[in-house]
C-alpha cells in the first residue's frame, strides 16, 4: 500500500492534530485529498511554525485556513487527508517536483476528495432544485392569469410561498419591487427566479474558480464533496456532481421565464422589455457556464475512463482541456505554474529529471515550448494554437510564443490550442493546406497595442478631417476639426457604442453589405454593460433602437461619410464588457488603429479585436464555445490570435486582392460629393484579408513566395514558403474564410 499513499498525511486524535509519514503506519490503508485555494499568505520572512507536530519546517498558509482544514475534518469525519501546505515541504524542490509527477496517482488513489470553499454564505443546493421545480410549477399552472389565487393549478401553499417570496425574503431581482409590480408579473416569481440564478452564479465566481492548480484538482478528483467555510462555520454545500446540474437546470429556467412572459403579452412596456432584457442576460451567461461545467464534466469522464495516459490517443479530450482552461481565465503566481500545474492531468508527459530542467524557471517563452514540444513529441501530433508569427527554432517554429506583459497574464493563452497534423521527429507538422493563393500580400492598415489607464475612450479621427470640402467652386469650408474629448454619461452611452461600432465596421470591413447587422454582431460579442438612470436607455434590441430616428440608423442609405467624421468620446459610466476578450488582464490595454488612407482609431483591446473577428465571412468569427455530441468545449471564435505580452507591438492587416488603396479613393469621393448625393465606391475593397506581425514583410524581388492558409477550425493559419523545395512557416492568421488559390488542398509540410 505505500505506493498508493502519499509521504505523508495529516491525521488527528481526540481533536489533537498531527503529520505522520506512511510508512510508519502500516495500518493506514486509505487517505481523503483536500482541494482549496491558499488564499493571501505570508512572505517567505514572515513563515511561522504552525504547531502542528509532524510539520517540521515553517508555514506561510495563514492561520485561519489551518483552522478551517482542522474543522472540515472533524466535521466530515475524515481520519487521514492529504492536503499539500502541510504535508509537504514547500521550500524543499525536490518534494515538491516529485508530488507534481504524483499527483494524478494521489487524486486517483484518495477515497474522496473534498473542496472547501469560503463563502459569504453557504447553503444546500438541494434548496435551490427545490426552488426551481416550484418556479417550474408556477410559471406551467400560472398560465396568462395574472393574478395567482385565481389560477386553478396553484395551491393555497404555493400561493403563500410567492407571497412570502415578494414580502418576506430579501428582494434580490435587478429591478425594483415597484416597478415589477406594475408589469402584472408576480414579484414573487421574480425574486425566487433572481435568488435562485444568484446562487448559482456565485458559486463560479468563487476565487476557487479562477487559480490552476485547482482547476487540475477539480479534473483528477474522485467521488468530489463541496464544503463552504464562513463565518458560521462547516456547512456541506453537497456532491460538486449536482453543482454541474444546477448550470443546466438553471438556463432552463430562465429560457422557460422569457418564454412564458412572451407567450402572454401582445404588446410590452418598457418596463417588460427590461425584464426581457435582463432573463436575456442571465441566459447568455448560463450558457457560458454550462459549457464550462459541460466541459469539466466531459474532462473527468475521458481521464476517468483512459486511465494515466488518456492524452496520448485522446486528441478531442485534449482540446478540451485547453478550452476549458480558456472559458474562464485562471491564474497563477509563479508563470511556470500555467504548465506544471496541468501535469497532473497530463501524466507522464514529464519525468522529474525534466520538470527540474525544462520546466525550471521564469522564462515563460522556455517554459511553454518545452510543454508544446513534449506534447507534440509523445502524441505523434504538432500541437499549437493560433499565432502571429515564428521564431527561428529550427523545425519546431510553429510552437506558439507565449509573451506576458508586467506579470499580467492569465489562461486565455490556451485559446484556439489545434493541432497541425502530424510530426515528425525533427519537428516538422505534415498537414492539409489550401495553397497557392492568387495575388501578393500587401499592407493596408497597422493595428498597435498600448498600455491604457483603464478608461473606456474612443477616438474616430477621419482622414479628412481639417481639410477642405469641396463639394462646390469654391470650396464650402473645412470639414471636422475640434477634437476635444466629450464625456459620455449614463444613458448616452448605448448610442455612442452603436456609433463606434458603426465607424469600425467601415474602417475594418468597408465592403460589408449589411453594416447594421455587422454592428449587431459586434455588440452582441462585445456585450457592453454600462449604468443607467432609468430602464429606457437599454431596451431589450437597444443597438438599432438607441439610433432609430438618426442619421446612424440606416448610414448606408446616402453613402456613410466616415472619412470625414470625428469623435473623441470617454465613456465615464462603462461598468465593463462580458466579452472573453475583456477581463481583469486586458482591461487597461487600449489599440491604435491607422489606415493607409490616414484615418485613425484609438479604441480598447476588447473592441478593436472583436471588431475584427466580426467582419463579414471571418475565418475568426462564429460562436465563441459550445459543446459538442460529447460535452467537450469547441471554441471557434478565434480569439486567441493576440496575447497579452504584445503590448508595444504593431500588427498589419494585408490584402492578397482588392484594392489596398480604396479607402484613399473613399475618403476623396467623400470630401467631394454633396450631402444629398449618393456616395459610390470606385474602387475594389481590400479582400482576401490577413493579420501578420510587424516583422513580416514582401517586396518586388519576394516573387517566388507561395502563400496558403491551414484551415483549423479556429481561425485559418497563413502560411508562406520562399522556395517550391523549403516547407511551410506560419506567418499570420487569415481573417477571410476564403481566399482565391491556384491549386485548392495541398498536403503540405511547415515547419
Amino acid at each position: 500500500m505505500d505506493d498508493e499513499l502519499p509521504l505523508r498525511l495529516l491525521s488527528h486524535n481526540n481533536g489533537n492534530f498531527f503529520v505522520f509519514e506512511t510508512h510508519q503506519r502500516p495500518e493506514v490503508d486509505h487517505f481523503d485529498i483536500l482541494s482549496y485555494t491558499w488564499g493571501p499568505t505570508k512572505k517567505k520572512e514572515n513563515a511561522y511554525d504552525c504547531g502542528i507536530p509532524g510539520v517540521e519546517w515553517r508555514v506561510v498558509l495563514q492561520e485561519q485556513k489551518i483552522n478551517d482544514i482542522k474543522q472540515l475534518m472533524l466535521q466530515a469525519g475524515i481520519q487521514y487527508l492529504w492536503v499539500d501546505s502541510l504535508c509537504l515541504d514547500q521550500n524543499n524542490e525536490e518534494e515538491t517536483d516529485q508530488r507534481i509527477t504524483k499527483i494524478h496517482q494521489y487524486y486517483r488513489n484518495a477515497r474522496r476528495c473534498h473542496i472547501m470553499l469560503g463563502m459569504s454564505e453557504a447553503w444546500h443546493p438541494q434548496t435551490i432544485v427545490d426552488n426551481l421545480k416550484y418556479l417550474d410549477h408556477v410559471l406551467f399552472n400560472l398560465q396568462g392569469n395574472s393574478l395567482a389565487s385565481e389560477a386553478p393549478g396553484l395551491t393555497s401553499y404555493v400561493i403563500n410561498r410567492l407571497l412570502e417570496w415578494e414580502n418576506g425574503k430579501r428582494w434580490v431581482f435587478e429591478l425594483d419591487l415597484p416597478s415589477v409590480r406594475s408589469t402584472a408579473i408576480e414579484p414573487g416569481l421574480l425574486n425566487c427566479y433572481a435568488t435562485c440564478i444568484s446562487h448559482v452564479k456565485m458559486l463560479f465566481h468563487n476565487p476557487y474558480f479562477s487559480r490552476v492548480w485547482t482547476f487540475q484538482e477539480l479534473i483528477l478528483g474522485r467521488n468530489i464533496c463541496v464544503w463552504g467555510m464562513s463565518s458560521d462555520g462547516v456547512s456541506e454545500i453537497g456532491e460538486f456532481s449536482v453543482w454541474l446540474d444546477l448550470a443546466t437546470d438553471a438556463i432552463d429556467k430562465a429560457v422557460k421565464l422569457r418564454d412564458w412572459i412572451q407567450k402572454w403579452r401582445r404588446v410590452n412596456t418598457t418596463t417588460i422589455d427590461t425584464i426581457l432584457k435582463l432573463v436575456d442576460e442571465d441566459i447568455i451567461s448560463l450558457a457560458a457556464r454550462q459549457v464550462q461545467v459541460g466541459g469539466i464534466s466531459s474532462a473527468r469522464t475521458d481521464i476517468i475512463n483512459g486511465g494515466p495516459f488518456w492524452w496520448r490517443e485522446n486528441l478531442k479530450g485534449v482540446r478540451n482541456i485547453f478550452s476549458a482552461l480558456a472559458m474562464v481565465p485562471r491564474e497563477c503566481e509563479r508563470k511556470p505554474d500555467f504548465f506544471r500545474g496541468l501535469l497532473g492531468i497530463f501524466s507522464g508527459l514529464f519525468s522529474e529529471a525534466e520538470i527540474q530542467t525544462e520546466l525550471a524557471g521564469e522564462n515563460l517563452e522556455k517554459v511553454s515550448f518545452a510543454f508544446f514540444k513534449q506534447l507534440s513529441i509523445k502524441t505523434g501530433l504538432a500541437w499549437t494554437k493560433l499565432v502571429m508569427d515564428c521564431h527561428g527554432r529550427e523545425n519546431w517554429s510553429w510552437i506558439p510564443i507565449l509573451r506576458n506583459h508586467e506579470n499580467v497574464i492569465s489562461t486565455e493563452f490556451f485559446t484556439g490550442v489545434m493541432t497541425l497534423g502530424r510530426v515528425n521527429e525533427s519537428g516538422q507538422a505534415t498537414m492539409e493546406a489550401t495553397t497557392g493563393l492568387r495575388g501578393n500580400p500587401r499592407k493596408y492598415t497597422n493595428i498597435r497595442l498600448l498600455q491604457g489607464n483603464g478608461s473606456f475612450d474612443f477616438i474616430f479621427k477621419g482622414c479628412n478631417c481639417s481639410k477642405e470640402l469641396k463639394t462646390d467652386i469654391p470650396s464650402t469650408g473645412q470639414l471636422a476639426t475640434d477634437d476635444r474629448p466629450k464625456e459620455i454619461v449614463q444613458d448616452e452611452t448605448g448610442r455612442s457604442l452603436v456609433q463606434c461600432a458603426t465607424l469600425l465596421g467601415y474602417a475594418l470591413d468597408p465592403g460589408c453589405e449589411d453594416i447594421q447587422e455587422y454592428r449587431r454582431r459586434l455588440l452582441h460579442r462585445l456585450r457592453p454593460d454600462w449604468r443607467i438612470s432609468d430602464p429606457a436607455a437599454k431596451p431589450l434590441g437597444w443597438v438599432d433602437r438607441c439610433v432609430s430616428g438618426t442619421a446612424w440608423q440606416d448610414p448606408g442609405l446616402l453613402g456613410f461619410r466616415s472619412h470625414n467624421m470625428l469623435i473623441n468620446y470617454t465613456m465615464v459610466d462603462m461598468v465593463g464588457c462580458l466579452s472573453r476578450l475583456a477581463h481583469a488582464s486586458t482591461a487597461n490595454f487600449m489599440c491604435e488603429v491607422t489606415i493607409n488612407c490616414g484615418c485613425y482609431i484609438y479604441a480598447p483591446f476588447s473592441l478593436v479585436f472583436e471588431a475584427l473577428t466580426a467582419v463579414e465571412g471571418s475565418s475568426l468569427g462564429g460562436i465563441s464555445a459550445t459543446l459538442d455530441d460529447d460535452g467537450r468545449i469547441e471554441i471557434t471564435d478565434g480569439l486567441g490570435l493576440v496575447q497579452l505580452g504584445d503590448v508595444g507591438r504593431t500588427f498589419s492587416l494585408v490584402a492578397f486582392g482588392g484594392d489596398i488603396n480604396a479607402h484613399k479613393s473613399h475618403a476623396s469621393i467623400c470630401r467631394r460629393t454633396k450631402a444629398d448625393q449618393l456616395v459610390i465606391p470606385k474602387q475594389r475593397w481590400p479582400s482576401g484579408r490577413a493579420l501578420v506581425g510587424d516583422e513580416f514583410a514582401h517586396e518586388v524581388t519576394d516573387m517566388m513566395r507561395d502563400y496558403g492558409y491551414l484551415d483549423t477550425g479556429v481561425g485559418n493559419l497563413l502560411i508562406c514558403r520562399s522556395d517550391p523545395m523549403n516547407p511551410y512557416k506560419i506567418v499570420g492568421v487569415c481573417v477571410d474564410d476564403l481566399i482565391a488559390n491556384k491549386r485548392g488542398q495541398t498536403l503540405v509540410k511547415i515547419d
